[in-house]
């Protein structure tokens, strides 16, 4: 089999600057906000999460408030920093080459064929108008790969031109920066008790088609859900303040 070569990144001495993909406005869905939560278990480290971690193919429903912490903990923005590349620079708990995060979480909860957008600083969900038609094919797609009715389907919408403002060549760090988040998305969602199972599609051709073409590609899908094997053991979260 020939590998595909993908040449080193490095950074452009000079940045370009990048006006990143306006995404239409949808009706917005906020998350509780988390504040000082307490672990899955008090008796539980990070270690034991991953040394249990296993990719699980059965699936519950969640709930909205589950889906929240999910994202809470692994994908909201912690930080803001200012940048000469046209956006700004991000601190989140999963890493990304450059502090750029050029990928999107469009998310499909269970028993509904409308798509939304994990807004990572507002925490919560927009939806994305028009895509229930345009993810159709995708929705059948993941299926076929691992059917579950009960599963929320995950896509990740990687945006080439922001990791592109700052670097040459950075198609790896996009596949590197999906991986992370698929990871980082795995333990995570194991250490809130929930199943969670990365897919071997990209969503490509049908992610690239929610904008012009060139300005979006889609790098990974995984499904979640409740755990039907371990009931929740979260207590409840303190209240927002």
């Amino acid at each position: 089999m020939a590998w595909i070569k993908l040449s080193s990144p490095t950074v452009r001495e000079t940045p370009e600057t990048y006006a990143p993909f306006a995404w239409p406005d949808g009706r917005f869905q906020a998350f509780p906000a988390i504040w000082d939560a307490p672990p899955a278990r008090e008796d539980i480290d990070v270690l034991t999460v991953i040394e249990r971690r296993r990719s699980r193919r059965s699936f519950v429903s969640l709930n909205h408030d589950q889906l929240g912490q999910l994202f809470w903990h692994c994908a909201r923005t912690q930080g803001i920093a200012t940048s000469d590349l046209g956006f700004d620079l991000e601190q989140r708990p999963t890493p990304s080459a450059g502090a750029i995060h050029p990928i999107h979480i469009l998310v499909k909860p269970a028993q509904t064929h409308k798509w939304f957008r994990y807004d990572a600083r507002r925490h919560g969900l927009l939806e994305v108008e028009g895509s229930e038609s345009e993810l159709k094919p995708l929705e059948e797609c993941s299926k076929g790969v691992l059917p579950s009715e009960d599963a929320t389907q995950l896509l990740l919408v990687a945006e080439p031109g922001k990791t592109s403002a700052k670097y040459e060549c950075g198609e790896s760090l996009i596949w590197r920066d999906a991986g992370a988040l698929l990871a980082i998305m795995a333990v995570t969602a194991e250490a809130l008790n929930l199943a969670f199972c990365p897919l071997g599609i990209t969503g490509e051709p049908w992610a690239s088609e929610l904008a012009a073409p060139g300005i979006l590609m889609g790098v990974g899908m995984a499904l979640v859900g409740g755990n039907p094997d371990r009931p929740p053991e979260r207590a409840p979260s303190k209240p927002n303040r």
